[in-house]
């Protein structure tokens, strides 16, 4: 286990039960060290800025996150104590690793602004030769400047959590699925000020309950190249480590 996972990496722990339901609940931790040949100590996760008391007993599956891909298994909390003043966990495994065949991101709970237009297809590669400077920039390539508002429509959200795969958030507008759109995300961060807009695909887009006039769209970014990749991810682990010093009182 040691061999494969490093001190410090990042993990996410899902209630067993949840795993299947609307309502998962989940917790992102870190591995701290190998305790025995089947067990680890982990640090006790946070949620909104507050301690979670993992319960004794209670199965999770844990997704850890490696160099090598995102591997996961079954394990149990055995126990729970202070380290050095830090809380931890010590967990059991109870399966063998499995490492996820497709790529899987690590998700981050963020409230950011959005703007966002639909595209067509013909539109999308046209713009993305463009961004690669392989042809002439085409006419509206941004689509989402001031001069260009009174021919292209563009609508307005905020996020609700981002990841390296795609992008979940609410707007008034409700897209279709399988729709592309083009969206510029307001990240506020040296790691994604150079970002151009990104494309996705809408996975879903559903209306919030007891929100009239909301609708919840989850969408998967296509078209998009490594380096931008690899941008929103270290923004999101960037964001990570500072909102974890604001909840251990480093600064």
């Amino acid at each position: 286990m040691s061999q494969l996972i490093e001190t410090g990496a990042k993990l996410e722990l899902k209630k067993i039960r949840h795993i299947e339901t609307a309502t998962e609940i989940s917790y992102v931790s870190r591995f701290l060290y190998q305790s025995s040949v089947d067990e680890a100590v982990i640090e006790m996760p946070t949620k909104a800025g507050r301690l979670v008391l993992l319960e004794q007993g209670e199965t999770y599956q844990i997704s850890f996150y490696t160099n090598k891909g995102v591997y996961q298994c079954q394990a149990q909390v055995v126990s729970r104590y202070y380290e050095d003043s830090l809380p931890v966990a010590v967990i059991k495994l109870r399966s063998e690793f499995e490492k996820l065949q497709r790529r899987q991101y690590y998700r981050m709970e963020s409230v950011l602004p959005l703007e966002f237009r639909t595209v067509s297809e013909e539109e999308m590669e046209q713009m993305c030769l463009a961004k690669r400077g392989m042809i002439k920039e085409v006419a509206d390539y941004e689509g989402m400047k001031p001069e260009t508002e009174s021919k292209i429509r563009c609508y307005t959200g905020l996020t609700l959590d981002i990841s390296g795969g795609g992008v979940r958030f609410n707007s008034e507008y409700a897209a279709q699925s399988n729709d592309i759109i083009m969206m510029r995300i307001a990240f506020m961060s040296r790691e994604t000020h150079k970002l151009q807009p990104l494309f996705a695909k809408v996975l879903t887009a559903l209306p919030v309950q007891n929100r009239s006039g909301v609708f919840e769209h989850r969408v998967e970014y296509i078209a998009i190249t490594n380096a931008e990749r690899e941008c929103i991810i270290r923004y999101i682990f960037a964001e990570e480590r500072k909102r974890r010093k604001r909840e251990t009182g480093i600064e």
